[in-house]
């Protein structure tokens, strides 16, 4: 080891030693690094300064993958709301993200006018739809009254389909057409008006006494404009079903031959002359048709229920055995049918058919069922004063309400929530 001589004065380290010469001073490269010499003569070498990592880059692959990923999910949004990309469905949905849902005072909601039909009662979304004796009224989730047009209809039906809504004099010949606040069409008939349907797009279809036969049929562009028309000689129209987008329909019709009841269905494409598909049932009067998104098609008779798709427009019957139709709902692709051995009271059967199912589901209840309703995976059902909802899936019960004892019938709006129609109020009931 070094020895140091107690009386060596330190030395000191001068950073001015290490700093590089001015450009005009001879400099002299000792090819090696700068170090420090301490007072025991070891040597430390000036610390590396390590290099910033770089992080790596992502593969390209992944970016393309999420791109494709985003179009699908953005492709799959706008093909489930197909329905709804049209400038009026959006103009109302902006319209409400810029001023918000105005709150009402709760239900129950007086009626306006002094009587409503059972058919010209629903929900749309989470709103109730009611056709009074002299209004249209649209109530919001909290009461209040978003909507409300005034008719002189003296008979007047309610037909909808999304925001869309066709309203007619049964036996007469006015009507009017809307998209969803908006009047889009307001005219008269010739001949008086017997039944009428509307599509998610505004077309619309009316069914009116025949001028030279049993009646005709009737088919408009969403501004009025004919597009279609063909007579029936001796059927009466009694039903008609529109699918998504007006290009088809199934209209339903009954004649009287040599005493007997005969009904049909025709299937028509409206770009052709002539029905493309009929079906005939005896001894079965067609209350009501129905043509899903999916292609299902559905005739509700007195007696048997039709079905078909429209990929074959080949019709099973269904008979219900002698048993009386008590309450029915067409929708969500799918019909909702109550049976009922007995004529006014008793137990009850709800059957719920879809396509590709051999066996419909059935639920059994204990009281008359008199009237269903449908949303989502539940299946409302108003028995005398009390609204039951089930899963239609399984036919597990899943609440109980209190409806009212004067109540007509239900529409749900959620999946545990529904409108009950009164003699003279809407109420709301919930379960959960």
């Amino acid at each position: 080891m070094a020895k140091h001589n107690k009386h060596e004065e330190p030395r000191i380290i001068r950073l001015e030693d290490y700093r590089k010469p001015p450009e005009d001073e001879p400099q002299t490269d000792t090819g090696a690094a700068a170090v420090i010499e301490y007072e025991d003569g070891e040597e430390a070498e000036e610390p590396q300064k390590e290099k910033p990592s770089v992080p790596k880059a992502v593969p390209k692959a992944v970016y393309q993958v999420a791109v494709i990923l985003l179009v699908l999910v953005v492709g799959l949004a706008v093909w489930m709301n197909r329905t709804h990309l049209n400038p009026d469905y959006i103009r109302s949905w902006l319209k409400l993200q810029v001023t918000g849902a105005e709150i009402g005072d709760g239900f129950p909601v007086q009626i306006t006018g002094s009587e409503v039909s059972e058919s010209n009662f629903l929900s749309q979304g989470s709103r109730a739809v009611v056709l009074s004796d002299t209004a249209l009224s649209i109530l919001n989730s909290t009461g209040r009254e978003d909507f409300s047009l005034r008719h002189s209809l003296n008979r007047p039906v309610l037909k909808a389909a999304e925001n869309r809504y066709l309203l007619f004099n049964s036996g007469s010949t006015g009507y009017l057409t809307l998209s969803g606040p908006d009047v889009a069409v307001s005219a008269v008939e010739d001949r008086d008006i017997l039944t009428g349907a509307i599509a998610q797009n505004g077309r619309y279809a009316l069914a009116v006494q025949g001028s030279s036969g049993a009646s005709d049929l009737n088919v408009y562009q969403k501004d009025g404009t004919l597009q279609y028309h063909y007579s029936l000689a001796w059927d009466y129209i009694t039903a008609v079903a529109l699918n998504y987008d007006g290009a088809y329909g199934a209209v339903c019709t009954v004649r009287s031959e040599k005493g007997s009841l005969v009904s049909k269905v025709f299937i028509f494409d409206f770009t052709d002359p002539e029905p493309i598909a009929q079906y005939e049932t005896r001894e079965n009067l067609l209350l009501a048709a129905y043509w899903g998104e999916s292609g299902s098609i559905f005739a509700v008779g007195d007696t048997a229920l039709l079905m078909a798709s429209s990929s074959d427009y080949e019709f099973t019957e269904t008979s219900y055995q002698g048993r009386q139709l008590t309450a029915f709902q067409l929708g969500l692709g799918k019909a909702f049918l109550s049976i009922s051995a007995y004529e006014h009271a008793g137990a009850s059967t709800l059957f719920v058919y879809a396509p590709g199912q051999e066996e419909p589901l059935r639920i059994e209840v204990e009281k008359r069922i008199e009237a269903v309703s449908a949303y989502g995976g539940t299946v409302g059902l108003l028995l005398g004063d009390e609204a039951v909802f089930y899963d239609y899936s399984t036919g597990k019960e899943l609440g109980r309400a209190q409806a009212g004892g004067d109540a007509k019938t239900l529409a749900l709006y959620s999946e545990s929530g529904a409108y009950v129609l009164g003699v003279s109020e809407v109420r709301a009931v919930h379960i959960g």
